[in-house]
């Protein structure tokens, strides 16, 4: 991946007016902002980020250090809260919590826009050539938009809010974390439940593996759990003892075997899927008093990836296996 020496970002960040002084470990470190960002996400293998910004929503291609095209200015990058990349690389779409906007990746043109009335959205998630869009809403309604169809789906999923949404790669197994205390896996076709998993408090967070075998849930207190979402059986427990646990994203490797995480206070953490283990921590670069990490992934060299609120991108070596 051929991302800017830290020298070379130096004299980068100079010619903008900004600061050349890091103190992060990172192997490499590309910044792609220089406003703080609302909203982030890395493409499933590194190669592209996208970027939302009180100025505008753009995105990079992280093997050029480029912008991929013009970016989203005027009404389109207004208020965005929420980006997201298809893992084939073709599609994003961005929300500013009421509509939603798909567009295409290598140009920026639009497919189309949608909006489920006056829903709020607090959390979106994209099958892996979009035709699947997951939507979930503070009323605990889960919407299901097929862009390609232009057909709109709404199932009552949960009975308070829903905090946050995964979708399976082929867009037929949701899963969805609400303040009811439940996370649910169900499907997109008929709305029909698979498991339901209980927590001590609202789940925060929720993610699914690409195959859809493995998920991890986050509640606000206690339960931090991994599981076999073919039995729905928990496979371990992550190791920590902090009361209040956070994460902002996650993404499981491509073999199942270990989670990403990126959360608040500049952490991006790795964790053994088999018993919870925490076998990597890094701290992101700080640029102002706080820090969070918004985005995680994992490049083609098998290194990590983090962006943050302050619009930088870093890479980092895995610990060996």
């Amino acid at each position: 991946m051929k991302f800017l020496s830290i020298f070379t970002l130096g004299l980068f960040l100079t010619g903008c007016g900004q600061s050349n002084t890091f103190s992060s470990n990172a192997l490499t470190q590309f910044k792609q902002s220089t406003d703080l960002v609302a909203a982030a996400d890395i493409s499933s293998d590194g190669q592209y980020s996208l970027i939302a910004d009180p100025q505008k929503v753009c995105v990079w291609n992280n093997l050029t250090s480029q912008l991929q095209h013009g970016c989203l200015v005027g009404e389109a990058k207004d208020y965005i809260e929420i980006v997201k990349i298809s893992k084939n690389n073709a599609y994003y779409i961005t929300s500013n919590q009421v509509v939603v906007r798909l567009y295409r990746l290598h140009n920026g043109k639009k497919v189309g826009e949608w909006r489920l009335g006056e829903n709020i959205i607090n959390d979106i998630a994209l099958s892996k050539n979009a035709d699947v869009i997951l939507l979930g809403l503070r009323n605990g309604k889960a919407g299901i938009i097929r862009p390609f169809t232009n057909e709109v789906f709404t199932f009552k999923k949960h009975r308070l809010d829903i905090n946050s949404v995964a979708l399976s790669s082929d867009g037929l197994t949701a899963f969805t974390g609400s303040s009811d205390k439940t996370a649910i896996l169900w499907h997109t076709k008929t709305g029909k439940s698979k498991h339901s998993l209980k927590h001590k408090s609202r789940v925060n967070h929720v993610q699914i593996s690409d195959d859809g075998l493995v998920g991890v849930t986050i509640d606000s207190i206690k339960d931090h759990n991994i599981w076999d979402l073919k039995s729905g059986e928990s496979i371990s427990e992550l190791d920590t003892h902090l009361r209040f646990f956070e994460f902002n994203h996650s993404i499981f490797s491509a073999d199942n075997k270990v989670l990403l995480s990126g959360s608040p206070k500049q952490k991006l953490q790795l964790w053994r899927v088999s018993d919870g283990a925490l076998i990597g921590q890094w701290k992101a670069y700080q640029e102002s008093t706080r820090a969070s990490v918004l985005a995680t992934s994992f490049n083609e060299q098998h290194q990590a990836m983090s962006l943050t609120t302050g619009g930088m991108l870093e890479t980092w070596n895995l610990p060996p296996k």
